[in-house]
């Protein structure tokens, strides 16, 4: 049975069709990752799955569930469709150990030391236990986005959705951060991933989904987009290459 099934999705801003018409299904355990050119939709796709926007048509069936039903829970389903952002959206004020337990404390009602657990186990595994008393300001980028990956693992997602986690990174930053994502992979986190990282994509994905102007091109298992890409994919990787 899949975890999610997104079904004909439509969204416009302005009366610009942004997707058309997309539709996929994930299973447990499966990472997907979202290719695609400025502009084609891939961050609004990721932002209707975890209802940041509202899709003008269509459906998105979370463990069977139409998450777009009225009288949903907007804050019980991005508690398990958690989405790591690319500007990280960490609280500046507050510590890394205090960012980690927020969400924690108001959404899922946790005790303070039953928070404190989860968020210090989760900073251990993405190797910024030594960080839990600092403040953002203090930390590199890769650091920060890692603090964000360790937040949203503290509400314990069935879900994880990265919308462009080291396009503000440099080269080495972004290292530390695809090694935390392989690591999620290994261990069977399921996550739907934009990136413009193409190697990175092609190691960690289970599934590629290239979208060209709002609309499918190509969806099937990784190795079969890439050695054999449609016309349109083909020119995206060249450019992305150069």
């Amino acid at each position: 049975m899949s975890i999610l099934e997104v079904k004909n999705l439509r969204k416009s801003f302005d009366g610009e069709i942004v997707l058309d018409d997309v539709s996929f299904t994930l299973e447990k355990g499966e990472c997907l990752v979202i290719l695609g050119n400025s502009g084609s939709g891939k961050s609004t796709c990721l932002r209707c799955i975890n209802l940041l926007e509202h899709p003008d048509s269509g459906e998105i069936l979370f463990n069977d569930e139409n998450i777009l039903s009225r009288g949903v829970n907007e804050n019980t389903v991005r508690s398990k469709i958690n989405m790591v952002f690319q500007s990280f959206n960490l609280f500046a004020n507050m510590s890394v150990l205090s960012n980690c337990m927020l969400a924690q404390r108001k959404v899922l009602k946790r005790s303070k030391s039953e928070a404190r657990e989860i968020a210090l186990a989760n900073l251990r595994k993405v190797g910024l236990l030594d960080k839990a008393d600092a403040f953002p300001s203090s930390l590199s980028g890769g650091q920060k986005q890692r603090v964000a990956i360790a937040r949203s693992l503290c509400m314990n997602p069935e879900i994880l959705l990265f919308d462009e986690p080291t396009s503000a990174l440099d080269p080495m930053m972004v290292a530390e951060v695809c090694n935390v994502m392989a690591n999620l992979r290994k261990e069977g986190v399921t996550m739907i991933l934009v990136t413009h990282q193409i190697d990175f994509a092609k190691k960690i994905a289970s599934k590629t989904m290239f979208l060209y102007s709002g609309k499918v091109d190509c969806l099937d298992e990784t190795s079969k987009v890439f050695s054999s890409p449609t016309a349109k994919f083909a020119e995206f990787l060249a450019a992305e290459t150069k």
